[in-house]
């Protein structure tokens, strides 16, 4: 964004320069094109796209302290593996207040418990193809992960990276079940900032994804002995 507005006002001085006749100006002339209006109107319409700019905001990483009591509560939904190729990755646990899931309600926890030692671009990078597979915009996928860049550390065998949902546009993080930080969508934000829990939580449980074992485990279809 800053680039942006640098780029901006850089293009605003240059067509001030067209209110005092240099080469530029005496050729504006020369064609017969109105070299005052026409500077005006370039920088006004530069004003109002960078104004369009500022006034979308992104989704935020804050720092939240949850309710410890609440996460108490949770109780275990299901739990699976996933595998890559003979490789368990990591053990996969959905929690509830009440221990059942329905699609669409909340608080809901997902835990994940790594196998293996996974750095944290390795998570980005998977997490963008599972978005992809969902059929997510591709802009708007480049947002989310830019949300999660610098937030998610490289995981160690053991560690635990939880989200916890408490509505379809926010949530927020623990490691280790430390409070790590918070998806906070403001009201105003495009409809699609708003989707992140949904489309986060989605990627293990929607019924499009790409491991419908993983997720008929998660939701207590299946049993799994892990």
């Amino acid at each position: 964004m800053k680039r942006f507005i640098k780029g901006v006002n850089k293009g605003a001085k240059q067509t001030g320069k067209l209110h005092n006749p240099g080469f530029a100006g005496l050729l504006m002339i020369l064609l017969g094109l109105p070299t005052q209006g026409w500077a005006d109107n370039l920088q006004t319409q530069a004003q109002a796209q960078a104004q369009s700019q500022v006034q979308t905001p992104e989704p935020k990483a804050a720092q939240v302290e949850p309710s410890k009591a609440e996460l108490a509560s949770f109780r275990e939904v299901g739990r699976g593996e996933m595998d890559w190729w003979f490789i368990t990755l990591y053990r996969a646990r959905l929690l509830t207040p009440d221990g059942s899931y329905q699609p669409n309600s909340f608080p809901q926890q997902l835990e994940i418990q790594y196998y293996r030692d996974i750095p944290a671009s390795r998570l980005l990078e998977a997490t963008k193809h599972q978005w992809l597979h969902l059929g997510y915009d591709r802009e708007q996928i480049s947002a989310w992960l830019a949300l999660l860049k610098g937030l998610w550390p490289d995981v160690e065998q053991g560690d635990r990276l939880s989200f916890v949902a408490n509505g379809p546009q926010q949530g927020y993080f623990l490691f280790n079940d430390k409070p790590l930080a918070a998806i906070a969508i403001d009201e105003s934000a495009s409809s699609e900032h708003k989707r992140f829990a949904n489309a986060f939580l989605a990627i293990w449980l929607s019924e499009r994804g790409s491991r419908p074992q993983l997720r008929a485990q998660l939701i207590g279809e299946q049993a799994c002995k892990c």
